[in-house]
């Protein structure tokens, strides 16, 4: 069983290794290229985490899923399109820039599935922050309509003495 772990773990390695310095060596050239390639789609993992309702928790899930998707599916792209022989810098810039954005979306479905599983294992229903608010507010629309008709039909308790009432005098009717 120890083996067997071993050299799965062996195995992840050097695909962790391989992959890594893929990423790596197509992230950029200098310091420059490189803060162009990776800075806005942390940028936009840190707007994801900022407008995403909920904890601390449901925040780093949301923010980081789409960073990181943005980061490896830009230059991912890019780096492909390179090892195949393409060399003109806009057009691999324009690929980062494609496949960024299509990272940020595989980012965002990783992240809704571990925001769900997150709240399943804290006993909810299994749904991401964003499900959550969005039943809060039907529930309490639902409740605010309720009352609504209710007093709208004079059903309250306490909203039908009005009409016991002689609006001549003020008085209570007999």
């Amino acid at each position: 069983m120890l083996r067997a772990l071993t050299t799965v773990g062996r195995f992840a390695g050097d695909a962790l290794g391989k992959s890594g310095k893929f990423l790596l060596s197509n992230a950029g050239r200098n310091p420059g290229e490189i803060a162009m390639r990776i800075v806005p789609d942390i940028g936009f993992g840190v707007l994801a985490a900022a407008q995403t309702p909920g904890d601390l928790g449901d925040k780093l899930i949301a923010g980081g899923t789409q960073a990181f998707g943005g980061v490896i599916g830009g230059i991912g792209t890019a780096g492909a399109l390179k090892k195949i022989g393409l060399k003109n810098e806009a057009l691999l810039n324009l690929a980062d820039l494609g496949g960024s954005y299509g990272g940020d979306f595989a980012g965002m479905m990783v992240g809704d599935t571990l925001q769900r599983g997150k709240d399943s294992l804290m006993g909810g229903q299994g749904q991401t922050a964003w499900e959550r608010m969005g039943a809060q507010q039907q529930a309490q629309y639902a409740q605010q309509l309720e009352q609504q008709i209710l007093s709208q039909y004079g059903l309250l308790p306490g909203s039908r003495e009005q009409y016991a009432i002689d609006p001549t005098t003020g008085m209570g009717v007999a």
